[in-house]
């Protein structure tokens, strides 16, 4: 396909059609991960509903044909609630391979990025809050590109706080190693607390640190345990 045809191709596939509904769906499938027998009957039932194609890597989004649009309903039709696009809140927790996928990880972060996902997804929120899952240095999820970062290590998880990627990235920096799963839960639902509390319309969790400094957010967030 030439550049030309490509580009047509794309300015075609809309992402609402032509009744000016939503052509896409992204399901909320907590860290990436479901049984085959699921997978299965998700794509089975969106299949039946007219899903023409599917993007995987990231969220997963469902795409309708040109002209057509995903069922008012459709949550209700799989059984999936669906991903939330907007500025403000907490979004899905990205996680690496991990320990049932990859050979490499230090520490097991399956259980712990399915955890995160299931206390913290979808809290209301001014700015928006990105967590990052790796069970290694190789950081395969990109934690420090994240407004919270969990790495893990033989000996614990690094926790990583300030990182975006966007129209202006930033790393993430370590500040504290985490000895069990739960310190990293109680952690991160602090600094959560944290970005409510200072992280006003388009603050993200990085800036409001560098504005207000480090040591407040220590002492926010381990100080408080």
């Amino acid at each position: 396909m030439n550049q030309d045809s490509l580009l047509k191709k794309i300015e075609m596939d809309t992402a609402v059609s032509q009744n000016g509904l939503k052509r896409t769906f992204s399901p909320h499938i907590p860290a990436g991960i479901l049984p085959i027998s699921e997978l299965k009957a998700l794509l089975a039932t969106l299949e039946e509903e007219g899903v023409e194609k599917v993007k995987l890597g990231g969220e997963t989004v469902f795409v309708w044909p040109e002209g057509e649009s995903a069922p008012p309903d459709i949550e209700q039709i799989i059984g999936f609630t669906g991903n939330n696009f907007a500025f403000g809140g907490v979004r899905p927790v990205r996680m690496c391979s991990a320990e049932t996928f990859c050979k490499r990880n230090q520490n097991s972060v399956l259980q712990l990025a399915l955890k995160l996902d299931k206390l913290y997804y979808g809290r209301t929120l001014e700015t928006k809050v990105m967590i990052g899952v790796a069970g290694c240095q190789r950081s395969c999820s990109e934690p420090a590109t994240k407004d919270i970062g969990i790495i893990g290590r033989p000996n614990g998880y690094d926790m990583l706080v300030g990182g975006n990627a966007g129209m202006k990235p930033k790393i993430a920096q370590k500040f504290h190693t985490a000895k069990s799963e739960q310190e990293v839960i109680d952690i991160v639902g602090k600094a959560i607390d944290y970005a409510d509390i200072h992280c006003k319309k388009l603050l993200r969790l990085g800036a409001a640190i560098e504005k207000r400094g480090m040591d407040d957010f220590l002492d926010f967030v381990l100080e408080r345990l």
